[in-house]
C-alpha cells in the first residue's frame, strides 16, 4: 500500500471524527515491542531520495535465484493473467456478498470457483473456500465429529506437522480426542468410536498414498467412519488419481500453488470438497446458480452457509466468518488459464525433474535417498552434513531445501527436497554441485 503522508491539522480532524485523542490511542491494541518508534532514516528527505534511500536498505534482504524448498508452501508457474485479474478493483475491494443484487461478479467468480474445484477433485460439491489448508482440515475433523457424533479421530503418520498442531487446537476446544498411527496398526486401530480417519497424500515426506487401499481398510473396519484426505500441493491433481475416485468423504487442500506467491508464507487458500450427503454440514457457505422470477435471466445468490450469523446458533457446524474471495479468483484464473492440458503438464515436470534430482543424488557418495514408495515433488535425502550442504547451496544461490529435523529432532542429517516446474536443469545441476562438494564433510547434527 501506498502511503499518503497527512498533515497535524488533518490528522486530528480525523481523530476527532473517530472519538481517539491520540495516535497512540489510536494503536494502543498493538504490544509495545512491536512498536518501531523512529525509522532510522535522515529527516527532510524528498520522495525520490526517501525511495531511494528504502531500495537501498531492501538490497539487505536475500532473495534466492532458485528454490528447493517446499514442506507446504510452493513455488510453482504463475502465468501473468494471474495477477493481472486480481488486480481489478472491482475483485480486490469486494468483501463478503451479503447483497445479492449488488454482488453478481463477484458470486459468480465464487461459483465458478466451486465447479471448477468440484470437477478437479471430482467430489460432488465445493464451498466458497477456507482460510487456509491446515484450518480446513481442522474444520473437516470437527465436520466428521458432528457428522457422527463421535469424538475420536485417527491420524496417519505423514501428515504435516503444523497441519496436526492446528487439528489439536480446534479439536482440543471440541473435546475430541486424536490418535496417531502409522499404516502398520492403522487396522487394529479402527472400530466403532472412530469418527474420521486423516491422511495425506502426498504426504509430508512426499509419499504418494495409495488412497483406494487405505479407503477398503477404513470400510472393511469401520464403515461409518469419515475418510478426510488433505494435500499442500494439489497440483499433483493434473496426474493423480482425484480423490472422489477413491471414495473419499471430505477433501481439504492448500490452494496456494495454485497462482498464489509464497510470498512470507501466506495468505493461502482452503481448499474444502465432500460427498452430497454431507452438504448441509461443510462449514463455510456455498454460492448457488438460480432465475429470475419471470425465468428469462440467471443469477447467483449464497445458497447455504453454515455459520451461527445466519441460522440457529444450535444448528451451525462452524464459526469460520468469511471467505479467501480473492485467493479463490486467483485459483481460479491460474487453473483456467492452464487448462486440464496444462496443468497436467506442470504435475509431469514436477514429477519428472524430482525423478531426476533423486536419482543423481543416489550416485553421490555418502548421500541416500529415504522414500520407499513413488514421490510427488518431495522427497526424503540423508546428507551427510546437513549444514554443509544448506551451506553450499547459499553459495550457488539457492534457498536450501528444509532441515527435516525442525518438526523431526531424531531425523539428523535429513533434508526434505522440493522440486517444481519452476527449477531449471542450471538449478538442477547447480543444486547437485552443492551436494557433490558437501558430501566430504560427514558431521553429525547437533
Amino acid at each position: 500500500m501506498d502511503f499518503i503522508p497527512h498533515d497535524n491539522k488533518t490528522i486530528a480532524e480525523m481523530l476527532d471524527v473517530i472519538g481517539v485523542k491520540s495516535l497512540q490511542e489510536l494503536f494502543q491494541d498493538i504490544p509495545n515491542d512491536l512498536i518501531i518508534e523512529k525509522l532510522n532514516l535522515p529527516s527532510g528527505l524528498s520522495e525520490s531520495d526517501l525511495l531511494r534511500q528504502l531500495e537501498k536498505i531492501s538490497h539487505k534482504n536475500k532473495i534466492y535465484l532458485n528454490s528447493f524448498l517446499g514442506a507446504g508452501c510452493y513455488y510453482h508457474y504463475i502465468p501473468s493473467l494471474v495477477d493481472f485479474v486480481i488486480s481489478r478493483s472491482e475483485f480486490y475491494t469486494s468483501y463478503t456478498p451479503y447483497q445479492a443484487e449488488a454482488s453478481q461478479g463477484y458470486l459468480q467468480a465464487i461459483y465458478e470457483y466451486q465447479t471448477i474445484i468440484s470437477r478437479l477433485t471430482q467430489m460432488d460439491v465445493s464451498n466458497a473456500s477456507m482460510y487456509d489448508g491446515s484450518t480446513a482440515l481442522a474444520e473437516a475433523a470437527i465436520m466428521a465429529g458432528i457428522i457422527t457424533h463421535k469424538n475420536r479421530v485417527v491420524i496417519l503418520e505423514g501428515v504435516h506437522p503444523e497441519y496436526e498442531d492446528v487439528v489439536k487446537t480446534y479439536c482440543w476446544g471440541q473435546n475430541i480426542n486424536l490418535e496417531k498411527v502409522n499404516e502398520e496398526n492403522l487396522k487394529n486401530k479402527l472400530d466403532g468410536d472412530v469418527a474420521a480417519l486423516i491422511f495425506q497424500s502426498p504426504n509430508f515426506f512426499g509419499d504418494i498414498e495409495d488412497s483406494s487401499k487405505i479407503t477398503k481398510i477404513v470400510r472393511d473396519s469401520c464403515p461409518n467412519c469419515i475418510i478426510i484426505q488433505v494435500m499442500t500441493d494439489p497440483t499433483c491433481l493434473g496426474v493423480l488419481v482425484p480423490p472422489g475416485s477413491a471414495d473419499i468423504d471430505i477433501f481439504v487442500a492448500e490452494g496456494q500453488s495454485f497462482g498464489l506467491s509464497p510470498s512470507f508464507g501466506g495468505p493461502g487458500l482452503g481448499i474444502f470438497a465432500v460427498k452430497q450427503k454431507y452438504l448441509r454440514k461443510m462449514p463455510g457457505r456455498l454460492v448457488g446458480k438460480t432465475k429470475e422470477i419471470d425465468g428469462q435471466n440467471h443469477g447467483f445468490i449464497l445458497t447455504l452457509q453454515a455459520r451461527e450469523q445466519h441460522i440457529r446458533r444450535e444448528k451451525a457446524s462452524s464459526n469460520i466468518c468469511t471467505n479467501q474471495a480473492l485467493c479463490s479468483l486467483a485459483a481460479l484464473t491460474y487453473l483456467l488459464a492452464l487448462g486440464r492440458t496444462g496443468l497436467k503438464e506442470v504435475a509431469t515436470q514436477n514429477i519428472q525433474k524430482t525423478h531426476y534430482v533423486k536419482n543423481e543424488l543416489s550416485k553421490i557418495p555418502h548421500f541416500e535417498i529415504l522414500n520407499k514408495k513413488p514421490t510427488y515433488n518431495e522427497f526424503l535425502v540423508k546428507t551427510p552434513n546437513i549444514n554443509s550442504f544448506i551451506k553450499q547451496c547459499k553459495e550457488y544461490d539457492i534457498q536450501p531445501p528444509l532441515k527435516i529435523s525442525k518438526y523431526y529432532p531424531e531425523m539428523k542429517n535429513i533434508a526434505l527436497v522440493c522440486v517444481t516446474e519452476m527449477n531449471s536443469k542450471e538449478s538442477i545441476d547447480n543444486f547437485l554441485k552443492a551436494a557433490y562438494i558437501s558430501s566430504n564433510n560427514k558431521v553429525e547434527e547437533k
